[in-house]
């Protein structure tokens, strides 16, 4: 049975996260610094983020997952703090930092102790379950804070008000966490070099290995969608609807992946490699048929069924990552996964600023999910082919 307060936590993690991202360059901007700084503050958050990603998830291991994730949520505070009462480029660059490092010391934390918690009472059988449960309630959370964060400022017309909103959540979390008990995982204790330990384990387990790759290879589809879904929607629609249809469109792909993830137990009951690569391909597919849609009906369907197909390879990327990994290193490779899909996208990211520049939106949808669609079969038909030799 998933344990009420692991899935309180999940849910108010998952909302707290949600509350700024449809207000993030309205609340830097509001700080008084220009528009061109807006993307240096963001690269600051995401390069933090990455340097501290791997790191954060050894810690998490060696000194205690619930240890890091409280302090995950300390490190907010102060950021919080300073976008309240804070001014100017000096004040915002230290905000996004902590929120930064906030990002590292939360990933993979939570996860392996829900995870770790939930195997101890219910055997590693129901593993895929409790990965489903996860992934739900982190993108019903994440829905539901888009909405609030832009229900408070709409209500308000103040933009301290999601950052007060949010601190608070913070407050609860921190809260409801230091109460949580984790139990010691075996061989945790006295283990040798933790960087090299990773690279033992990515070197003996093709199957870990296979999951960082291809969590890298899903990035630039997911990229490209994060960043040209809003342009090509305002295309689609007149200017005048395109602010609250982005906003239901925004809340609802959180609420698509939630789908995808309660489903995806039910669609592949025993998770394995071929089903992720096959699910990977349906991805790309799906990007295709996002680029291919020119009507806004079709778009908002192509739209939320690419998302659907996210949370599908989401669940089967957890479940797989999850089983396969040692349990003294799992919030480690949980970060290691994280960190390779951040990477990925940022390795497209000038190819599809190129595209982009050459092309159509649709064009890049359509290029982008083609490569991804052919390289995820391709790996299939070679990882069959493998094993058809070994047998």
């Amino acid at each position: 049975m998933f344990d009420k307060r692991h899935g309180l936590l999940l849910f108010l993690n998952g909302l707290s996260s949600g509350l700024l991202s449809p207000l993030l360059t309205l609340l830097l901007l509001d700080k008084g610094i220009g528009l061109a700084v807006v993307p240096l503050a963001v690269g600051l958050y995401s390069a933090v983020a990455v340097i501290f990603e791997v790191p954060s998830g050894m810690a998490a291991d060696r000194w205690g997952r619930k240890n890091c994730f409280l302090i995950s949520l300390a490190l907010l505070l102060p950021g919080l703090g300073l976008l309240i009462l804070g001014r100017g480029t000096a004040a915002v660059l230290a905000a996004m930092a902590f929120q930064g490092l906030a990002r590292a010391f939360s990933s993979g934390s939570l996860d392996a102790l829900v995870v770790e918690e939930f195997l101890l009472k219910n055997g590693p059988e129901a593993l895929p379950r409790c990965t489903a449960r996860i992934s739900a309630l982190n993108s019903v959370g994440l829905a539901a804070g888009c909405l609030a964060g832009g229900g408070a400022y709409a209500v308000t017309g103040r933009l301290w008000a999601p950052l007060a909103l949010k601190g608070m959540l913070v407050a609860a979390s921190l809260a409801l966490g230091a109460g949580l008990v984790e139990h010691t995982v075996e061989g945790e204790e006295g283990e040798a070099n933790p960087v090299a330990q990773l690279a033992a384990t990515l070197r003996g387990r093709g199957l870990v290995r296979a999951l960082v790759l291809c969590s890298a290879a899903l990035a630039p589809a997911l990229f490209s969608v994060e960043v040209f879904y809003q342009p090509r929607f305002e295309q689609l629609l007149n200017s005048s609807a395109a602010g609250w249809a982005l906003g239901a469109l925004g809340g609802g792909a959180f609420y698509a992946a939630a789908a995808g993830s309660v489903l995806g137990p039910r669609l592949t009951r025993r998770p394995t490699l071929a089903k992720l690569l096959g699910a990977a391909a349906l991805v790309g597919a799906g990007l295709m048929a996002l680029g291919a849609s020119g009507a806004p009906v079709t778009f908002v369907a192509a739209y939320f069924l690419f998302y659907v197909m996210v949370g599908w390879g989401d669940y089967l990327t957890s479940s797989l990552m999850n089983e396969a990994a040692p349990p003294s290193q799992r919030a480690t490779l949980l970060s290691a996964s994280s960190l390779s899909m951040q990477l990925g996208g940022l390795a497209a990211s000038p190819l599809l600023s190129a595209g982009a520049a050459v092309g159509t939106i649709p064009q890049v949808w359509l290029a982008a999910g083609g490569v991804l669609a052919a390289g995820m079969l391709a790996w299939l038909a070679a990882w069959a082919l493998r094993r058809r030799k070994a047998k």
